[in-house]
């Protein structure tokens, strides 16, 4: 199809490749703040050890040392393996909320997902995401401190002895770059209400077999006797 045909058709059905498109703008209207100043989130990374104590003496142990070694490591990692679910759990988030009460630390909103954590080894990454630098600092420590001293609950397994939890991290707070999805997100929605637009324009052209001009008619193998010009 030749580029004035393809103009013809963009005058014809503006309104219908338009549509989709202002539709999805009002649908994402709220969201385009992000696009030119997103909100800020501020994130503490923290690396711990967590490990049960192993019970093996140091001093006068006949037994191998892989024993004495291998054993707790190997332990250390399948805690490890463990606590990050527990991390990402509501009960987790139930238990910094108390701790956070009982020091008197006021934050109004729900915790739940503000919890991120990982595991490589024996060795714990811990993630607090919030929108407050000051208030994820208090999060931050309230979560260790439920590491440290409510595991046992949580962990019928560690009933013996509980885990012990020891980070190897200051608290450090630093702002977390918006996702890259956050910011183009409406904007791709706009470009897909567009695209769709343009389809649709496409398919009434295509299912629409009106003649409106002399080399449309010619196109047919007919010939023109009359000619009326548009009104001008």
């Amino acid at each position: 199809m030749e580029l004035i045909a393809l103009w013809h058709v963009f005058k014809r059905r503006w309104w219908l490749m338009a549509l989709p498109a202002v539709v999805a703008l009002l649908v994402t209207l709220p969201a385009l703040q992000n696009v030119v100043s997103p909100d800020i989130s501020y994130l503490v990374q923290m690396r711990l050890t967590a490990a049960a104590p192993p019970d093996a003496e140091i001093e006068g142990v006949t037994t191998p040392y892989e024993d004495t070694v291998y054993v707790p490591l190997l332990a250390s990692e399948y805690v490890v393996v463990n606590m990050p679910h527990w991390i990402t759990s509501d009960s987790f988030a139930d238990e910094v909320r108390t701790v956070l009460d009982e020091r008197s630390i006021a934050i109004p909103d729900d915790l739940n997902g503000a919890f991120i954590a990982d595991g490589f080894r024996s060795i714990l990454t811990l993630y607090v995401v919030w929108d407050d630098p000051n208030e994820v600092q208090q999060i931050a420590d309230a979560a260790i401190t439920v590491l440290q001293t409510r595991n046992q609950t949580y962990f019928p397994q560690f009933a013996a002895a509980p885990v012990e939890v020891v980070p190897l991290d200051e608290i450090e707070v630093s702002e977390l770059a918006p996702a890259i999805t956050t910011r183009l997100a409406p904007l791709i929605r706009i470009f897909v209400g567009l695209a769709a637009g343009v389809g649709l324009a496409i398919l009434a052209e295509y299912l629409d077999h009106s003649v409106r001009s002399r080399a449309e008619v010619e196109a047919l193998g007919l010939r023109v006797l009359a000619e009326i010009p548009p009104e001008r």
